[in-house]
């Protein structure tokens, strides 16, 4: 009997390996919603021990760690979405994908070249919630309320703010001025919209954003445009209409034309598919100019490089073409500057 009671307590005094109790199919559940990702908060609700996690990090283990409280399951290394998700999930509630991170997922030609050396995520949270940056996630706080949006199952801040936060990390004028005018052309925002997130943000790194939306605000829907603009403004001389709309007395549309000077009907237009996004208007580019031409207006073609590389000689042709056709009889046409809301 002695001898049976000493085995008991021998027994009793051995730590004896836990046995696995958790669900692997509660597991399945959230990988299969999270792109086989899952928090360390998650596991704990399943019932997977620390040391089990733990265990199963090492190499060929099931779990990979890849941020603070963040595991992948079936891989070793994430892909774009997975390290999207797994950023969001790090930042926590009511995160969501600001800048590059956000406008990568609408197809913006403008951001087909990286902006910033290096492959971050940039997450934009309350500013209650104090996360830090960490690994290739970059955490912003905002005192500033806002509405994410769902796209692609992951939570994106709104267009306008993630085209400021985006911008402000930008050290090229010309990819900003593309990017404000492409989302303003498509619809994705309004330049009141964007001078509203700017009357929010911090001004260090704003100059761009701010010049390019008062570009927009001006009718300017490309970086060629903005060039010839800023080449008008440079030389002190009377802008353009920047896209006015033109129309027949009878009201029926007639053209839009790059740059319009509406006292001598002279037209300025860029010729390049690249700076048009819309390939209805491309197509009928040329049917356009033909129109232009019978209706009574002198348009001038010119090419990004041109404007580019030698905006004064492209203004002197402008402008020698405005000499040229004072005291010509005009066209009766209806012109109607571009509003944006």
């Amino acid at each position: 009997m002695q001898e049976y009671d000493e085995i008991v307590r021998f027994a009793h005094s051995v730590r004896m390996p836990r046995i696995a109790n958790w669900s692997r199919d509660r597991l399945s559940d959230v990988l299969a919603a999270q792109r086989n990702l899952v928090t360390a908060a998650q596991l704990s609700e399943i019932g997977v021990p620390r040391s089990t996690v733990a265990f199963r990090n090492g190499v060929g283990g099931m779990f990979t760690w890849i941020l603070p409280g963040i595991h992948l399951v079936g891989s070793r290394i994430p892909d774009p979405d997975q390290r999207d998700l797994a950023a969001l999930l790090y930042a926590g509630q009511r995160a969501a994908l600001t800048g590059t991170s956000s406008l990568a997922r609408f197809g913006i030609k403008a951001m087909s070249s990286p902006w910033t050396p290096g492959s971050r995520v940039h997450v934009l949270v309350p500013a209650a919630r104090r996360r830090m940056s960490h690994g290739f996630v970059t955490v912003e706080r905002t005192i500033v309320p806002y509405q994410s949006v769902r796209h692609d199952g992951l939570a994106l801040a709104p267009v306008a703010r993630s085209v400021v936060d985006a911008s402000r990390r930008c050290s090229d004028s010309r990819k900003v001025r593309a990017l404000v005018a492409e989302v303003v052309q498509r619809g994705l925002t309004s330049p009141t919209a964007l001078k509203l997130e700017l009357d929010q943000a911090q001004i260090r790194g704003s100059a761009f954003v701010r010049s390019a939306i008062t570009e927009v605000v001006a009718g300017v829907q490309s970086v060629p445009e903005a060039d010839l603009r800023q080449g008008f403004i440079r030389r002190s001389l009377p802008e353009p209409l920047w896209n006015p709309t033109i129309r027949f007395p009878d009201g029926s549309f007639l053209c839009r034309p790059d740059a319009y000077i509406e006292e001598v009907a002279v037209a300025a237009e860029v010729d390049s598919r690249e700076y048009h996004f819309s390939p209805e208007d491309w197509q009928a580019t040329m049917e356009r100019h033909a129109a232009m031409t019978a209706a009574g207006i002198i348009t001038l073609h010119f090419t990004p490089r041109a404007i580019r590389e030698n905006v004064d000689v492209v203004i002197d042709q402008i402008l020698a073409t405005v000499r040229n056709a004072r005291g010509r009889k005009l066209p009766n046409l209806q012109v109607f500057p571009l509003v944006h809301e």
